[in-house]
């Protein structure tokens, strides 16, 4: 496997752990009978309360008024649920007013893109195309989508990785299309109830490097991590471990595999989506807790980004 793809095994492993340890199913379930209450807003959310939210933005407004009710290219890099892609369906239809042209969804996991396949056919979604690709490499024409959907992807894999899905987005994008981003960032983490911290930046940064480096940019989980530098890593599981400055972290999950999540600080984020021609047209902000035992503490970002014309 070269650095720069993700393998089919490798993605069921990440994706089986993340499913497993985020608890959506329940979280959906008891959203559905209790609405947005405070306690659901204070686990790890599924993409459904994530559009649940978004529908309600002024951002969202405006741009069902832009697409004034044109049937639009949509695409989905990452669905870690497969009620995402439902969910998805009604925000399209309900809160941007309009229908796919086309749905294209893009997973590395291959649980997740039969579940697509299956759905795909029983509902006869013939607009419905599922891709088993590494979400850098969409194989997607060159400004050919007008709304791509990341919903907690940039928690999902390492920041170097997450900036490479940031470029592929802008490459896919039409000028003027809207990215959704739903992401959770770092500023608060470090005061997570019982988490040790792992400094492995600043004067360790020599001896450490290639371990850090590796996290920024190819591990998934903690079993690959011990695969590669052996199993004395293990003692790193439910550790922030530092892997950029200011407030980037990896934190390995108490499932099985242990998957990994990362974690910058927004601006971060912000400065990278403006290096690209994206501008912010709305954002809504809320503090969480996750699914985590313990907890990780985070703030949690509902993002309407728009391509400038001139990108």
């Amino acid at each position: 496997m070269k650095n720069n793809e993700i393998s089919d095994a490798l993605g069921q492993e990440f994706g089986r752990g993340l499913r497993g340890t985020s608890k959506y199913e329940e979280t959906r379930a008891q959203m559905e009978k209790e609405g947005l209450s405070h306690e659901i807003l204070n686990k790890t959310p599924p993409v459904g309360v994530n559009l649940k939210l978004l529908s309600e933005m002024p951002g969202i407004h405006a741009l069902a008024e832009r697409i004034n009710g044109h049937p639009i290219n949509v695409a989905m890099l990452g669905l870690a649920n497969i009620d995402g892609a439902e969910d998805t369906h009604r925000f399209i239809s309900s809160a941007l007013k309009t229908i796919f042209k086309t749905f294209h969804i893009v997973d590395i996991d291959p649980d997740i893109i039969a579940s697509v396949s299956k759905l795909k056919q029983e509902r006869s979604w013939g607009h419905v195309i599922p891709h088993l690709l590494d979400a850098r490499h969409t194989q997607l024409p060159d400004a050919s989508i007008d709304l791509v959907i990341r919903d907690h992807t940039g928690n999902c894999c390492p920041p170097a990785i997450d900036r490479e899905i940031d470029k592929e987005t802008s490459r896919i994008l039409k000028p003027g299309g809207a990215s959704i981003v739903n992401i959770s960032t770092s500023e608060l983490l470090q005061t997570s109830p019982n988490r040790i911290i792992t400094p492995m930046t600043g004067h360790r940064i020599n001896r450490l490097g290639p371990v850090t480096d590796a996290l920024r940019s190819r591990i998934y989980d903690l079993a690959q991590f011990k695969r590669e530098f052996g199993d004395r890593m293990e003692i790193h599981r439910g550790n922030l471990l530092e892997i950029e400055q200011p407030d980037g972290f990896v934190v390995f999950g108490e499932d099985g595999n242990g998957h990994g999540e990362w974690f910058r600080r927004l601006g971060d984020h912000i400065h990278h989506w403006n290096s690209l021609g994206f501008s912010i047209s709305d954002m809504k902000s809320r503090f969480g807790a996750d699914s985590h035992i313990p907890p990780l503490l985070c703030f949690r970002h509902n993002i309407v980004l728009t391509k400038r014309e001139e990108s």
